[in-house]
């Protein structure tokens, strides 16, 4: 069996989508640093567990302060949009809907006290029964209505094989930097009816949630297999990222041009940055768009990586009056906020802004922010390039005529440069 569906394919816009994914990272207590979520053994990967594996996932975070905090947390399902699921928490999960965060220590010898909370998942208190999309909320005592921090992370079966690559868009007589996602679902160990209806598929570049692909519909079915080749599925290339060398404080790392101790904090005062929207491709290693917590003079960099000032400092071609700029990237959770806009100076004719970071290796961007459309595009400053190495995290979900809740049955991340 073979046919094309024609002029069907529907992709949610970025914006339609944060509707569904905006609560999906959220930190509410300024006091909170730091959060990451991954899975174990690989710091960079998106929070995913194979159920049924012993994969584990790791959480960690600081709070600045020289006081334990009591922490709780909780797991909820959610559906492939991110609303909580129809199942109770015992249909997803065995154990304590409720546990405390007891899995934390101070910081050693910084001028900046903290203590770093983990959590792993699952553990003896909760076990995952299901595949699909989770919300991990942690709160403080007695305030479980308002959370403090929002993380989300993905349970995946195995039970869809896919396949694909990146390439260039082929719009007739387009020759611009997107690149192109073509991918191919086989879900031959399932009895699915209706594969239109059945399966959804999403598609992230690197970690970032604002410009999420959200595919409703294949370009072909094929025997047991949806293949997605599509001409809108398109991403902006991109660049890659700048970086920052701070995992000594004793000596200017890369892209640091002077670090000074003001009593009682450290600074740390990056190169100037410019625009390079018009400059030709070239290649530098980054962590597309991740950040390492990392002290070179620590055994331990979790408790003894102090925290920094970080001065970003970025002379534009242009003044730029209807739009905001933001530095973006993991280190700013890839959102625009108050706290990680920069700030147009006259005096100096630069914008800039200050974060305080960890000790680290850190990539970013600046991207430009239409106030009316919400829509963020780092291309403007940064350029986009076709040749530009970016992952693209493919998520397939399933759910059955009868079911109640999505299943996550396939995962794989591809890249654009290694095939």
């Amino acid at each position: 069996m073979f046919f094309m569906l024609s002029g069907i394919v529907v992709n949610l816009t970025a914006q339609e989508h944060l509707r569904h994914t905006g609560e999906t990272i959220s930190l509410t207590d300024p006091g909170i640093h730091t959060a990451l979520f991954y899975t174990e053994g690989w710091e960079f990967s998106l929070p995913v567990l194979q159920l049924g594996s012993d994969q584990h996932l790791v959480c960690k975070f600081d709070h600045l302060s020289g006081e334990a905090l009591s922490y709780h947390y909780t797991i909820r399902q959610c559906d492939a949009e991110w609303n909580p699921s129809r199942l109770v928490t015992s249909e997803y999960m065995e154990g304590f809907q409720e546990n405390p965060v007891d899995d934390y220590a101070f910081s050693i010898n910084t001028t900046i006290p903290f203590i770093n909370y983990r959590i792993i998942l699952p553990n003896d208190q909760v076990k995952i029964l299901l595949s699909g999309n989770y919300l991990l909320k942690v709160w403080e005592a007695g305030n479980k209505e308002k959370p403090v921090m929002i993380r989300p992370f993905y349970v995946t079966e195995a039970m869809a094989e896919l396949s694909g690559e990146v390439q260039k868009a082929s719009f007739e007589g387009y020759n611009g930097p997107s690149q192109q996602i073509a991918f191919a679902v086989n879900y031959q160990k399932l009895n699915v009816t209706d594969p239109l209806n059945e399966i959804k598929t999403v598609v992230m570049q690197n970690g970032r949630t604002d410009n999420i692909l959200y595919l409703t519909k294949p370009t072909f079915i094929r025997q047991n297999q949806l293949l997605y080749e599509e001409k809108s599925n398109l991403f902006k290339g991109g660049n890659e990222f700048r970086n920052f060398n701070a995992k000594n404080l004793q000596t200017n790392g890369m892209g640091v041009r002077a670090i000074e101790y003001q009593d009682p904090y450290f600074h740390l005062f990056l190169e100037k940055d410019l625009s390079t929207r018009t400059e030709n491709y070239s290649f530098r290693g980054d962590l597309n768009g991740n950040y390492l917590v990392k002290n070179d003079r620590a055994s331990d960099s979790d408790l003894e990586s102090d925290y920094v000032y970080v001065h970003f400092t970025l002379q534009p071609p242009d003044l730029v009056t209807n739009y905001l700029i933001y530095i973006f990237g993991a280190l700013t959770d890839w959102k625009c906020l108050p706290a990680n806009q920069m700030i147009y100076r006259p005096d100096t004719k630069l914008y800039e802004a200050t974060l305080l970071l960890k000790q680290g290796f850190y990539d970013y961007q600046y991207a430009l922010v239409n106030t009316e459309k919400k829509s963020i595009d780092p291309t403007f400053l940064e350029g986009s390039h076709l040749e530009t190495e970016n992952d693209y995290h493919m998520f397939v979900y399933y759910r059955g005529f009868s079911s109640r809740y999505d299943r996550l049955i396939g995962y794989r991340v591809i890249n654009s440069v290694n095939k």
